[in-house]
């Protein structure tokens, strides 16, 4: 699906320091296929597998769906938009053969609460040494042109502490008896490379090259910089997180036709 909806352009080098990817929408797709999609990934990062299925043993479809808006799902828009971007570029990582082997939004205390240290780690464990990527997401639906330098100073305090965020990981994975638990523990003890990585999630409508300018004269270390360009940002976020709450009733239906 996301190859169908999104296009990776060559990557620029900026600076000495930087490389810059664009995606952009290449075609926009029908909003049931889209919106589907979206809808289903953004409720498998906030639902751990086999919840819902606690759920329905006593609730019908309207229930789960108002329980999953009242206590899963974000209300304040600046968390709702910034869990949208996250999510959605997990799914990208993922789609470039990034192993990205847990999705932290499930572990949040609640739903307004933001993302506490990496908003995510991406392995490739196979390379010598094995490489962990550190994505700072920020995701915007209005122009803020110093969102990049931010991003860029944000991803510093995270890599201060970036052990800790790597044994979190080990202990959810630990917690689900994940074989990956054990590969990504010794990385702390055998070593590992580090990729500094960040991702812009931006309205187009709202977009300025100046954001990559910026950070371009500022960047003093080797980083990847990724830029996701999606038209009318906020009405998808809106609209994929309605589409979340309908999944459940989507995935039930098919199930029953199935049998």
């Amino acid at each position: 699906m996301l190859d169908k909806w999104l296009t990776e352009h060559d990557v620029k080098h900026l600076s000495d320091h930087l490389d810059v990817r664009e995606v952009t929408e290449s075609e926009r797709l029908d909003d049931d296929a889209l919106y589907g999609y979206l809808g289903h990934e953004l409720l498998r990062n906030y639902v751990v597998p086999g919840e819902l299925a606690a759920v329905f043993r006593d609730l019908g479809v309207p229930e789960v769906a108002d329980h999953l808006v009242k206590h899963k799902f974000p209300t304040a828009e600046k968390i709702r938009t910034g869990d949208f971007g996250e999510a959605l570029t997990g799914a990208l990582y993922r789609n470039i053969r990034w192993c990205v082997p847990i999705l932290k939004l499930r572990y949040k205390q609640r739903p307004n609460q933001p993302v506490q240290g990496a908003d995510f780690l991406a392995f490739r464990l196979r390379l010598s040494p094995p490489v962990v990527a550190v994505p700072e997401v920020k995701t915007r639906t209005s122009k803020r042109l110093n969102v990049a330098v931010d991003a860029s100073k944000s991803l510093g305090q995270v890599l201060d502490e970036l052990p800790s965020s790597v044994l979190f990981v080990v202990a959810r994975l630990l917690e689900q008896r994940n074989a990956l638990a054990g590969r990504i523990a010794s990385l702390l003890d055998d070593g590992y490379a580090v990729e500094r990585h960040i991702v812009l999630v931006h309205d187009d409508e709202e977009w300025d090259d100046r954001i990559t300018e910026r950070l371009a004269d500022v960047e003093a270390l080797p980083t990847k910089l990724t830029v996701l360009r999606l038209a009318s940002l906020r009405d998808v976020v809106k609209k994929a997180l309605i589409a979340a709450a309908a999944a459940p009733g989507r995935r039930a239906q098919g199930k029953t036709g199935d049998a």
